[in-house]
C-alpha cells in the first residue's frame, strides 16, 4: 500500500468535465501537483 505521503503528483483522465475539474482544485489546494489530459474541450472549460 503506498502512503499518502508519498504522493506528490496525481494525473487525472477526462479532466476538462466539471466534476474533475472540480476534484483537480482540491487536490491542488491540498498541494498536489495535478495534471491531465482530455480528448475534447467545451465551455466553460475551454475560455
Amino acid at each position: 500500500m503506498v502512503s499518502n505521503e508519498k504522493i506528490k503528483s496525481i494525473y487525472l483522465i477526462a479532466i476538462c468535465g466539471t466534476g474533475m475539474a472540480s476534484l483537480a482544485g482540491l487536490l491542488q489546494k491540498s498541494g498536489y501537483r495535478v495534471t491531465g489530459s482530455d480528448t475534447n474541450i467545451y465551455p466553460p472549460m475551454s475560455t
